[in-house]
């Protein structure tokens, strides 16, 4: 009974080991993103408007809690923004980091 700490319980033990150890998340067949939105082939953090410097112009992800999203979260997502088209106007912005795809 001395080594008895009423302090430190298992639930207690558990609890802190909780905190500092979060369950580790695996990477779903075919995403093109990780756990933090970033991009895995490149490494970059990019914007869904796809604009290089942008530090996040869309609402607030309810998901992951970033700006880059855009309307679905990118935390695992499969697929990447190919292009935006601007309706009314001629300009569309195609994504330079796609990897490019060789037409038969």
């Amino acid at each position: 009974m001395e080594s008895f700490n009423p302090d430190m319980s298992q639930r207690e033990k558990r609890k802190i080991s909780k905190k500092f150890n979060p369950p580790a998340t695996r990477r779903p067949a075919g995403s093109l993103y990780d756990e933090k939105g970033i991009h895995i082939a490149t490494g970059l953090d990019l914007c869904d408007c796809l604009t290089d410097k942008c530090p996040g112009c869309w609402f607030e992800c309810p998901k992951c809690k970033s700006r880059k999203c855009g309307p679905e979260c990118r935390v695992f997502r499969k697929y990447m923004v190919d292009y935006i088209e601007f309706h009314g106007y001629d300009k569309t912005i195609k994504n330079s980091f796609q990897p490019k795809t060789v037409e038969k």
